[in-house]
């Protein structure tokens, strides 16, 4: 069996937009957490011979912002005066406390340490993107696109504005990854087929057995996504397991078996390619319950020193908010566990697989996706847990690690499916998004949609575009309906639609153009 792990790297457009607790702060977190430690873990088994090891998404907006000059010099900046916000952590605290989180401390200054040598050694000449791209060159991941600002691609009503997402995205993928991507993205694994979209402007008519909205639905049918993909020039794509798993095969079939996601498949009557993540493995590593970061020897993302903004105690215990200090060691230990376990699991359900597939058919592949921030910055022990994960996978005769490209190359997809609309969102539907709390963001949306179709082009309709896209990035309503940085969310949306609205007549063409869009 081959196991595709694909990490989805995403940020909304922050330059210029905030610095702390929001905004730029977002972006040099998942740097120092996530980027700079993943691209050690590659690199250094690149070096091993390592090829075909993971694939990752990057959205446009977020590449854009790892190769943007002021920004890696600001990350510079903040990196080293994170040196200087520690020690004055240290300071606060009475001989007792700083007895006991001594070893952690200067666990934390070895890292800053690290951190500031590893980003001065390379990519604060040449952006975090390049070195990403060597190994894409070198065959060691797949670099996978999308949609420009990462928008909710189910709930857009105007055929025109979705294939502007998509050309924008994949024109701006191409430029700052230096290919054009055969894979994407799809933002939150969202899909929906051919026919009327639901309406998020107005109330639910009901609601799911697992809670998601079941919205009225407009008259005019639209193409389904996989036709808009095609004609973006994407080849494959990664959707959540149970949009596969409650399709329907053209086989005659009446509903697909829930074995769906060990192949890949073709979607409708298009080329587009559609690989099923399994949730079996995934919510082994994170899951809305459980999964290994909430070990009680990894360190707790929400135990936070509130004014220094550092992490120095364990999980310890759930049930209770008394946490002890932070052990790299002990955690060490339990990341070796951890992967140990991921393999064990990875076997069982190759086995399982292998039993019930035709003899001499395909191998079943098992599509692990995860957010790329999982690892580091909620799961600061992750990245260290993918090392020694995929140093095992390539050690095992039965297992072995591909991307989702040389896997499609390697293999045809011969199952069409008809799929259903679908998220990995909450619920697999529509609510991570719509909520009565986000149906004037929506309305406000549409309305501007509509009135950039009717634009003559021109500059301004170009310069117009790109503050809608970034007012449409699926950020703002999922911050909104889960209430984190609510207020910050609904600025940004009415800041871009009122800049929106000034591009629209012809106003601050170029001062938009210099702030928000770094392709032009």
């Amino acid at each position: 069996m081959r196991v595709a792990l694909v990490l989805h790297g995403h940020l909304p457009w922050v330059r210029g937009h905030g610095t702390h607790p929001c905004g730029e702060e977002w972006l040099f977190q998942s740097w120092a957490e996530t980027y700079l430690p993943l691209l050690d873990v590659l690199e250094r088994l690149a070096d091993d011979g390592g090829r075909d090891l993971l694939t990752l998404g990057l959205t446009p907006v977020m590449a854009e912002q790892m190769e943007d000059p002021a920004l890696l010099a600001a990350f510079h900046g903040w990196l080293a005066r994170r040196q200087l916000d520690l020690g004055h952590t240290v300071s606060r605290y009475g001989l007792s406390d700083r007895e006991r989180l001594r070893p952690v401390w200067a666990a934390h200054w070895r890292r800053l340490r690290w951190l500031l040598a590893r980003f001065e050694a390379g990519p604060l000449r040449t952006g975090l993107v390049a070195p990403l791209r060597a190994l894409a060159d070198a065959g060691v991941i797949e670099l996978l696109g999308g949609p420009a600002t990462h928008p909710y691609l189910p709930l857009a009503e105007q055929p025109e504005v979705m294939r502007a997402h998509l050309a924008d995205g994949m024109a701006r993928s191409a430029s700052v990854l230096g290919r054009r991507p055969a894979g994407v993205w799809t933002p939150e694994c969202g899909y929906r087929p051919a026919g009327p979209v639901a309406d998020p402007t107005v109330a639910p008519r009901e609601h799911t057995a697992e809670g998601a909205p079941v919205l009225p639905r407009g008259t005019v049918a639209l193409p389904g996504l996989e036709e808009l993909w095609s004609e973006a020039g994407a080849q494959h794509l990664v959707l959540d397991g149970p949009t596969l798993t409650g399709g329907w095969p053209r086989t005659g079939a009446a509903r697909a078996p829930q074995a769906a996601t060990d192949h890949p498949v073709r979607v409708g009557e298009s080329e587009l390619v559609a690989y099923g993540r399994n949730l079996d493995l995934a919510y082994a590593v994170w899951s809305p319950t459980g999964g290994y970061p909430g070990d009680p020897w990894y360190r707790d993302f929400h135990a936070i020193d509130l004014e220094g903004g550092f992490k120095s105690w364990r999980v310890t215990d759930h049930a209770s908010l008394a946490k002890e200090p932070y052990d790299p060691e002990a955690a060490h230990a339990r990341v070796s566990a951890h992967a140990e376990d991921f393999l064990a699991r990875c076997a069982a359900h190759r086995d399982r697989a292998l039993s019930s597939a035709d003899p001499g058919g395909e191998p079943p592949i098992a599509v692990v996706a995860l957010d790329a921030e999982l690892l580091g910055h909620w799961w600061y022990e992750g990245p260290s847990w993918l090392e020694s994960t995929l140093r095992r996978l390539r050690g095992d005769a039965a297992l072995a690690t591909t991307t989702l490209q040389a896997d499609r190359q390697r293999r045809d997809a011969p199952q069409r499916m008809d799929l259903p609309e679908s998220s990995w969102g909450a619920g697999k539907g529509h609510g991570a998004w719509v909520a009565p709390q986000t149906q004037a963001l929506w309305a406000r949306l549409r309305a501007a949609e509509r009135r950039w179709v009717d634009l003559p082009d021109g500059d301004a309709k170009t310069v117009a575009w790109r503050q809608l896209s970034l007012a449409a990035a699926s950020d703002w309503p999922f911050l909104v309906v889960r209430d984190q940085s609510r207020r910050y969310a609904l600025e940004r949306v009415e800041g871009h639609l009122a800049d929106f609205g000034a591009a629209c007549e012809g106003r601050d063409l170029a001062t938009l153009t210099a702030r928000d869009d770094p392709s032009a």
